[in-house]
C-alpha cells in the first residue's frame, strides 16, 4: 500500500508537501541529512485523522496508530533517499520543467472562496499571498518542486524504462484467471498479492458487465437516528414533492429546487449509470432495478432519508470478452511489475545508506 502511495506522493504532491516547513526537532537522519518531526507530524496528521474516522473502534489503538506514523516517517526516508540519488547522478531538471510544475500548484487558486473563476491576475496574486503566508519565497517554492520532479524522473529511469510489457499469452493467462474468480471457482495464485488484485479486478468487471440503470432522484435527507417529528416532517414534504410527481410536473425541474443532494442537484438529480451496490443504500437496489424506462418509483426510505427515483434507460448485462479488457489488463500488469521493481529499488537504496532514526512518540 504505501509503495503504491509514494508513487502517487511523488507524481501528484500537494501544496502542504510542497509547503511543509522544517522545523526544530529530529526524528531521523538520512546520510546526515536531518528529517524533522515537525515534517512528520504534518505528514502523518491528515493519515491518522482519516483512519480514526474509518477505522473500527476496536483498531484504534495506540499501536495501530504508531504503526501508522512509522510507515509514513519509512516514506519520507525513501523520499530523502531518491532525491540524495537524483542529486548524485545529476538528474538534470530543466527551466521550463520547473515552471510547468509550479503551474500546477496554482490550480487550487482559479476559484475564489465563493466558486468564481479568477483572472489571471488574482491567480497570482492568490498564489504569492500563500507563498508570504507559508514564509517562502518563489526561488524557494521553485526549489521544493525541482526536488519533487527529480525525484519523480529518477523513478523513471531507473524503475519504470526498465519494466516491459507483459506478453500477450501472460495477459490472457490473467484473464481466464479473473474469469475463474468471478464464477467464484478455486483458482492458484502465486501470492496474496495477487490474490487480491484478483479480487479486486474480478468487482471491478463484474460490476462493469452486470446490469446497469440511468436514474433520476429526489432525496429528502432525514437520517433514521434524528427525532421522529423530524422524520415526520421529511416524510410530508416529499411526499408533497410524490403529488407534483403523478401530477406530470417535470421531474428534472423539481430535482433542482427540492432535492438535498448536493451532487445531482444542478444536473436535475441525474445520478447516471450505476449498478448493484454502488450507492450503499441496498432499499434502493430493492426498488430501482426493478423499475421499468420512464417509470417512477414509490418513496424510498433508507438510513439517509427519503428517495423518490425515476428510470431513464437500463443497460442489461454483457458477456465479459477478453479483447474489451486486455490492453487495461496488460497496463494493469505492468503497473505491479513497476511497483515490485519499485519496492527493490527503494530496499537496495536503504541498504546502502546511513539511516538512523529517533524513538517515536
Amino acid at each position: 500500500m504505501m509503495r503504491t502511495f509514494l508513487i502517487l506522493s511523488l507524481l501528484f504532491a500537494s501544496p502542504a508537501r510542497i509547503w511543509a516547513a522544517e522545523a526544530s526537532g529530529t526524528i531521523a537522519v538520512v546520510n546526515n541529512e536531518p528529517i524533522f518531526a515537525s515534517e512528520l507530524q504534518k505528514e502523518a496528521e491528515p493519515f491518522i485523522e482519516r483512519y480514526m474516522k474509518t477505522a473500527p473502534e476496536k483498531d484504534q489503538t495506540p499501536d495501530k496508530i504508531a504503526a501508522l506514523r512509522k510507515e509514513i516517517l519509512d516514506r519520507l526516508i525513501e523520499e530523502k533517499l531518491l532525491l540524495q540519488e537524483a542529486k548524485t547522478r545529476k538528474v538534470r531538471i530543466l527551466k521550463t520543467e520547473i515552471e510547468r510544475g509550479t503551474e500546477q500548484f496554482k490550480e487550487p487558486f482559479k476559484m475564489d472562496e465563493k466558486g468564481a473563476e479568477r483572472s489571471p491576475a488574482d491567480i497570482e496574486r492568490a498564489f504569492q499571498d500563500q507563498l508570504i503566508k507559508e514564509g517562502l519565497t518563489q526561488d524557494q517554492f521553485n526549489k521544493r518542486v525541482e526536488d519533487q520532479i527529480m525525484k519523480v524522473k529518477l523513478i523513471e529511469q531507473e524503475v519504470k524504462a526498465k519494466v516491459e510489457m507483459p506478453k500477450d499469452a501472460e495477459v490472457r493467462a490473467f484473464f481466464d484467471k479473473i474469469k475463474d474468480k468471478m464464477a467464484a471457482k478455486p483458482v492458484k495464485t502465486a501470492n496474496k498479492e495477487e490474490d487480491a488484485d484478483l479480487v479486486q479486478i474480478s468487482k471491478y468487471l463484474d460490476r462493469m458487465t452486470g446490469e446497469q440503470v440511468n436514474i433520476r432522484h429526489i432525496l429528502v435527507r432525514s437520517a433514521r437516528t434524528e427525532p421522529a417529528s423530524a422524520r415526520a416532517e421529511a416524510r410530508k414534504k416529499i411526499d408533497g414533492i410524490m403529488q407534483k410527481v403523478r401530477k406530470g410536473e417535470d421531474f428534472p425541474t423539481l430535482a433542482k429546487k427540492f432535492t438535498d443532494d448536493p451532487l445531482s442537484k444542478e444536473r436535475g438529480g441525474d445520478l447516471g449509470f450505476i449498478a448493484r451496490g454502488d450507492l450503499g443504500l441496498p432499499e434502493m437496489d430493492a426498488v430501482i432495478f426493478k423499475l421499468k424506462e420512464g417509470e417512477v418509483s414509490p418513496v424510498i426510505e433508507t438510513e439517509i432519508g427519503y428517495h423518490i427515483v425515476k428510470m431513464r434507460e437500463k443497460k442489461p448485462p454483457t458477456a465479459l470478452d477478453y479483447d474489451d479488457v486486455k490492453e487495461d489488463l496488460a497496463n494493469y500488469m505492468a503497473q505491479r511489475i513497476f511497483t515490485q521493481k519499485l519496492e527493490k529499488y527503494l530496499k537496495d537504496l536503504r541498504a546502502k545508506a546511513s539511516v538512523k532514526v529517533n524513538p517515536l512518540n
